[in-house]
């Protein structure tokens, strides 16, 4: 019986996974990685732009490496609206949903990765850049454009 699980060494590491819940499978050659976490006073805009670009650059890292791209996919929520993001390794395409209004500040941020060909503990340090990434994302009410 094959190992599923991935070994994580570096603590750091181990902190990040936890915080943005990481949890990553192995299965028919496929890497299966999920992350999610919710961002309080950020920019849903923002956010959004920020992965759009970010799963573009990841299907050209995943193709310089000789990957291939089974699926990303994000969807984000937030009070009146959500956005689902995906890209099965070409354009990135977004789809926008009025939602009710539920009085949060916050945007629900829940990324998806299916990726054939690429190391998981790398495919993982790319998953924790882009939600380091949205960290930085500019605050809602914020004038000047990312």
């Amino acid at each position: 019986m094959a190992d599923n699980k991935i070994k994580i060494r570096n603590s750091g590491q181990l902190s990040k996974r936890k915080k943005y819940q990481i949890v990553t499978t192995l299965h028919e050659g496929a890497v299966a990685m999920a992350g999610e976490t919710v961002f309080q006073e950020k920019s849903f805009n923002a956010l959004k732009t920020i992965i759009q670009e970010e799963f573009a650059a990841i299907n050209q890292w995943i193709a310089a490496r000789g990957g291939i791209v089974g699926h990303l996919k994000s969807f984000l929520a937030t009070t009146g609206q959500t956005a689902m993001i995906s890209t099965t390794g070409d354009q990135v395409s977004c789809r926008l949903q009025p939602a009710a209004a539920d009085g949060s500040n916050g945007v629900l941020v829940s990324i998806a990765l299916i990726v054939f060909s690429i190391p998981p503990n790398d495919l993982e340090v790319r998953l924790i850049d882009l939600f380091e990434q949205l960290e930085c994302a500019q605050k809602k009410g914020e004038s000047h454009d990312r």
